[in-house]
């Protein structure tokens, strides 16, 4: 018998921070992710405890979907800090505010991508898809 070679979905072996003021989103972000195949999903309440998180591992981050209006800091300032740190870092923006002026700001920050809230379980995926399309296969943690 022939065994035939799945190669495996590669958004499964992403490692997502997701940073979200609002706890029920937070988790709601984090079970979708989950859904999605994603095993590795950290969390972070605000900008603040996700740039510590970013600073500390950021060989073990591979993408960060981050709410744009959070206190002590927003995420367009994290993204900016993010920026200093890791210029080629996936980003996705959202945001229940998807004016003009917001996309403009992000764009002028490097977002990845931008998604207005509420949005479906589909719509984050496919935002996932498309960010992670251009993201190099994972290696070993450290070694890239």
């Amino acid at each position: 018998m022939t065994r035939l070679y799945i190669p495996e979905d590669p958004i499964r072996s992403l490692r997502v921070l997701v940073v979200e003021d609002q706890m029920q989103t937070r988790g709601w972000i984090v079970d979708m992710l989950r859904v999605m195949g994603i095993r590795e999903v950290l969390a972070a309440a605000d900008g603040v405890d996700a740039l510590r998180l970013v600073k500390e591992q950021v060989r073990m981050i591979d993408l960060i979907i981050c709410d744009w209006a959070m206190p002590r800091m927003t995420g367009i300032d994290l993204l900016a800090a993010v920026r200093q740190i890791e210029p080629e870092m996936p980003f996705i923006m959202e945001t229940g505010h998807g004016t003009r002026d917001h996309v403009m700001a992000a764009r002028q920050h490097g977002v990845t991508a931008f998604i207005v809230k509420p949005f479906s379980a589909a719509q984050l995926e496919a935002k996932v898809r498309m960010v992670a399309k251009g993201r190099p296969p994972r290696m070993i943690a450290g070694s890239y």
